[in-house]
């Protein structure tokens, strides 16, 4: 049905990722409000947004989508920046949403690596992503840890490039086309944080360009670039996750093989999350179940020795079997578990899986997301949270450092805005 009210709407949300900040704000304001209160359940501590790669186009559209679904407590987390932070913080507070702040970045285990062990990387040993959960403060550019994170940045930006370049000559082959260039796919980010999904949709962006400028059906050109024909029922983010596959990824015609300098060691990257004041997490892939993770208390007990006393699922990966067993095996040791969707490619759904909210995990979960905004609100009083900026417990036992730190971020999920 159309009107004044759902016309409104639509250019709000437009908004939301085409204006300026204040402007951005100022619409997930008005919607809000056009929104009224409404009941507020559920965690999701692991979204990506723009500033790395995602559906959402801006933090502001992320926590839209978050306040459309009732959701108590939303985390950003994207890979290898804290740019969408002020923003995010800006826009939960306007739609009522308890903020998580978080980073995700990929290093490397060498003594994995050289036995072929594969932890939570499915196509590559040793390769460890991690997270620096509930941020508590931001280092100067200039420290240590700051310059380790952009020399992993800058050595991904020059494989992106690189990548990009053999795309441009592979359009030049196959199509006697020009290709998209870095500056097409640098123009796709807010803040040049390019990935390698951002060329992939580059590449679905000049395909539809020149199957219009040639008038033939963009399966026809997709399928001559790429030497197998599309999906025939492809929607966009259906299409660009097929040309990553065909044309970027390990064995195709583009793909580049990382730079060493990109990954640091599991201690360095634990050091660089220490520095943002944050509690170092492993995430637990789930799915496949790789060799390094088969072995939940195992592996619990190899992340300890690491320093590491947190771990996080994105449920919708896992069975239920299988999140129960991490569940279980990380509350008898008094860890928490956080829960997220990532959201790290085009597809757009839910940011409340059902095991979110499911009665044998909601509770720790619950508990778990208190951890961390408890460990933030803490640290903004001055005291020391789940670990302090060297790692170390702050509370020797693990059951009074899990319930004193929960408690200090407890939330009203059920409550309303």
């Amino acid at each position: 049905m159309s009107g004044p009210l759902n016309d409104r709407t639509k250019e709000l949300e437009t908004q939301l990722w085409r204006g300026t900040l204040d402007q951005r704000i100022a619409a997930l304001a008005e919607l809000c409000a056009q929104l009224g209160t409404r009941p507020r359940r559920g965690t999701n501590c692991h979204i990506h947004t723009s500033e790395s790669f995602s559906v959402f186009r801006s933090p502001s559209e992320a926590v839209w989508q978050a306040a459309r679904e009732g959701i108590a407590v939303l985390g950003i987390n994207d890979h290898y920046t804290v740019a969408g932070h002020e923003e995010f913080r800006r826009a939960c507070e306007v739609a009522g949403i308890a903020a998580g702040f978080s980073l995700e970045a990929v290093a490397v285990d060498r003594e994995a690596a050289e036995a072929g062990l594969k932890l939570n990387d499915p196509d590559n040993p040793g390769r460890i992503y991690l997270c620096g959960k509930g941020i508590t403060r931001y280092p100067e550019d200039s420290s240590p840890e700051m310059r380790n994170l952009a020399r992993m940045r800058a050595a991904l930006e020059r494989r992106n490039q690189e990548i990009t370049g053999k795309v441009a000559e592979l359009f030049q082959a196959r199509l006697g086309a020009g290709g998209p260039s870095w500056e097409n796919v640098v123009a796709l980010t807010p803040r040049g944080n390019a990935t390698e999904r951002h060329v992939a949709f580059a590449v679905l962006l000049r395909l539809r360009e020149l199957a219009t400028q040639q008038g033939k059906p963009l399966a026809e050109i997709t399928a001559a670039l790429c030497g197998v024909t599309p999906p025939s029922e492809g929607d966009d983010a259906t299409l660009q996750i097929f040309l990553r596959s065909k044309l970027l990824k390990a064995g195709a015609p583009c793909f580049v093989r990382e730079d060493p300098d990109a990954f640091v060691s599991v201690a360095d990257l634990r050091a660089i999350f220490l520095a943002f004041g944050s509690i170092p997490t492993y995430p637990i892939l789930g799915n496949p179940v790789l060799a390094g993770e088969q072995n939940i208390e195992a592996l619990l007990d190899r992340l300890e020795s690491m320093g590491f006393h947190a771990v996080e699922v994105i449920p919708t990966r896992n069975t239920r079997e299988r999140l129960a067993e991490i569940v279980s095996a990380a509350r008898q040791r008094w860890w928490p578990v956080f829960n997220g969707t990532e959201h790290n490619t085009p597809e757009s759904r839910p940011l409340l899986d059902p095991f979110a909210l499911d009665p044998e995990f909601e509770p720790w979960f619950h508990q778990s997301t208190a951890l961390l905004l408890g460990h933030q609100r803490l640290a903004a009083q001055g005291k020391q949270g789940f670990v302090d900026l060297q790692g170390t417990p702050t509370i020797l036992d693990p059951k009074a450092r899990f319930e004193y730190v929960s408690q200090a971020g407890q939330f009203n999920s059920g409550s309303a805005h």
